[in-house]
């Protein structure tokens, strides 16, 4: 349970450290920052500012969100059981064999794929 943790805090941090990246490099090929550039992030964080005003044209990009790591860890952490189970079951349900091992894979894939799979994505 911990390891799928960790594997999913791992997993968000890469994400939102390249998507920062991203959007810091795409700020930098839009031109205009020069070799000074001042940032207001926390103007009014209820409402945000209006066309042509201060802050809206060059946003920066938002700072790590550790309310999402934690999430992708809880889930990670919780699921964990889940899976065990069900790859168990699929291992039971698909033996592999000598004669054919590839035929057994595709249906694992295939099952987890068309069953499991569509209910991790309510996370």
């Amino acid at each position: 349970m911990v390891t799928n943790a960790v594997l999913g805090g791992v997993a968000d941090t890469v994400a939102q450290l390249i998507t920062a990246f991203q959007s810091r490099s795409q700020q930098r090929s839009e031109g205009g920052d020069g070799l000074i550039s001042i940032e207001f992030e926390d103007f009014d964080k209820e409402k945000p500012p209006a066309m042509g005003e201060l802050g809206y044209a060059h946003r920066s990009p938002s700072p790590f969100d550790f309310e999402r790591l934690t999430r992708f860890m809880a889930y990670g952490f919780f699921m964990a059981p889940i899976q065990f189970q069900w790859f168990g079951f699929l291992s039971r349900a698909f033996p592999l064999t000598k004669k054919n091992p590839t035929a057994p894979v595709f249906k694992r894939v295939a099952f987890d794929q068309f069953i499991f799979a569509p209910f991790g994505m309510w996370e």
